[in-house]
């Protein structure tokens, strides 16, 4: 009954369920066999926010901030690395078009094009700390969790479907090379291998972030402040790569 009632404390910290990692199967039967009609409420109510989380946190949610624009277009390999992070890079194959439109409406956008290179690169080095440091926070926070209904013994589902997004990532780079086309709303107006590709990747999303069990209202919120993380960190990330690329200050 314990269990039932204690966020972050994962199976493992209770005597009867230390050893294998497969008793976690057995800590999570005896969970919701220990929970009320209620408290099964609560879970299925996180359930649907959790799965809420992938979709909205980061893609659905503001997608006309996502398009980054770029005077030529990206090496493939930057390209799909700045698509899986989040935005969607634009060619505009003109220096002043690219900085007024990256500028325009944008108080970070017009500091960012102000700064040396040399800061530029160490704002692409703060950045990827912070979005390792968030996904450390999504590790550890599945950790000691109640675990994916997918397969509790591996506590980093979480954590492998946002670098699986390199995949997806990767087909859209490829039919945008052949197009030229890219949208705001990754994977619309791209042929349908992009779009099945990146469809696959939110119902996987979905359907992982749904699996968490049992997650209780103050773990909900963790989640939620933990996806904003890596969500902001990886789009920054992405700005500053993209202005790597750029003649600023």
């Amino acid at each position: 009954m314990l269990m039932v009632y204690s966020p972050f404390v994962p199976y493992f910290k209770f005597d009867f369920f230390k050893g294998k990692a497969s008793k976690c199967w057995v800590a999570a039967d005896c969970l919701f066999e220990a929970a009320g009609e209620s408290r099964k409420q609560q879970f299925a109510a996180t359930a649907l926010i959790m799965g809420l989380i992938p979709l909205t946190l980061k893609d659905i949610a503001w997608p006309e901030r996502r398009i980054i624009y770029t005077t030529e277009r990206l090496h493939w390999t930057v390209e799909i690395l700045v698509l899986a992070l989040g935005l969607i890079p634009t060619e505009t194959k003109n220096k002043g078009d690219t900085r007024a439109k990256s500028q325009y409406g944008t108080m970070l956008a017009t500091a960012a094009w102000s700064m040396s290179r040399s800061i530029v690169i160490t704002c692409v080095v703060s950045c990827a700390s912070v979005v390792v440091l968030s996904y450390c926070g999504m590790f550890y926070m599945e950790l000691y969790s109640k675990r994916s209904a997918l397969g509790c013994p591996f506590p980093a589902w979480i954590v492998a479907w946002y670098l699986v997004a390199i995949i997806p990532a990767a087909i859209h780079s490829a039919f945008a090379g052949i197009r030229r086309m890219i949208s705001a709303v990754q994977g619309a107006d791209e042929d349908w291998p992009v779009q099945i590709a990146w469809a696959i990747y939110y119902i996987a999303g979905t359907l992982i972030f749904t699996s968490i069990m049992a997650v209780t209202v103050l773990e909900l919120i963790v989640w939620v402040g933990l996806g904003f993380a890596v969500t902001g960190s990886s789009k920054l990330l992405a700005f500053f790569i993209c202005l790597v690329f750029e003649d600023t200050g």
